[in-house]
């Protein structure tokens, strides 16, 4: 009686264990499930969001590039990145086309290039460009340039709404225009000289007396090369038919958005052409000194 009393009782002691550990198990895999799930749905929002260009906190503010600003200025003008694929990573912006061919502006989600003829176009989704930089813009300070201002004047005043040295800004300035120049540069022959040799092709239009907006960005320096440092500016007309590059302007009572960009995204060009451009070598003696330990 009393061996077949402990064989019970041990017996229900390992049922017990058995029971307690297949317990502790069940509870881990319910809370590692719950994190992975929390994590897979937090991740399937963001991309969703990105393939049907619907964004989240997230995508709002982040500077996205494609292309590198050095090799582009050096030549390499050829482009594999499509409207279809740019439109995904934000609805305001800038950049070249294929080729060279003119300029390209961003607003309100939609692309459009400024030929070398002065003729702007909706791009459509085969369009492809060299270089671009656009974001998802959500303006977080509003202001208006009271009076005319001519853009030295009115850079000074968003001087004092873009106080950090080193933060990146996307800027969006609309209103009635008294004067605008702009220029878009046509295709250049091949092979492909750097752009500043090819200033003399560049065609200029006068602007007078229109309602548009500037799209562009106010980047630090220690980001030039790679993206273009200090203010930025493509024009577009209200009814879309003029643009180009901004190289100056003034304005009536301007209204300006600022938007503070918090994150920077880059995809470099995966071709022969870029892959095999010679950059010049930036010299930082300090660093190399860090490196070498000496």
């Amino acid at each position: 009686m009393t061996q077949a009393f402990n064989y019970s009782r041990t017996g229900a002691l390992l049922m017990l264990i058995l029971f307690g550990s297949l317990s502790s198990l069940q509870a881990q895999k319910q809370i590692s499930g719950s994190k992975n799930t929390t994590t897979a749905k937090k991740s399937s929002r963001y991309w969703r969001s990105r393939r049907l260009s619907v964004p989240t906190d997230f995508t709002f503010n982040t500077l996205f590039q494609y292309g590198v600003a050095d090799a582009f200025i050096g030549g390499v003008f050829d482009g594999n990145y499509t409207w279809r694929e740019l439109k995904e990573q934000g609805d305001f912006g800038l950049g070249a086309p294929d080729q060279l061919d003119g300029e390209l502006t961003i607003c309100d989600g939609k692309g459009y290039q400024t030929l070398s003829t002065g003729k702007t176009i909706q791009v459509t989704d085969s369009f492809k460009t060299s270089l671009a930089f656009v974001t998802f813009f959500r303006a977080d300070t509003t202001f208006v340039i009271s009076g005319t201002q001519d853009n030295t004047a009115a850079f000074k005043q968003i001087d004092n709404y873009v106080k950090k040295k080193n933060g990146m800004y996307a800027i969006r300035i609309s209103g009635s225009f008294n004067q605008l120049k702009t220029r878009a540069f046509p295709p250049p022959k091949q092979p492909y000289a750097p752009l500043a040799t090819l200033l003399n092709t560049q065609q200029f239009f006068d602007i007078k007396n229109t309602k548009g907006v500037l799209i562009g960005y106010k980047l630090p320096t220690y980001i030039n090369g790679i993206s273009i440092e200090g203010y930025h500016f493509h024009f577009l007309s209200d009814d879309r038919t003029q643009g180009g590059h901004m190289l100056n302007f003034s304005g009536n009572d301007l209204k300006v958005e600022v938007a503070e960009l918090r994150d920077f995204h880059m995809t470099v060009p995966d071709d022969g052409s870029f892959m095999n451009y010679e950059f010049k070598k930036k010299q930082n003696i300090d660093l190399e000194k860090v490196e070498k330990g000496h």
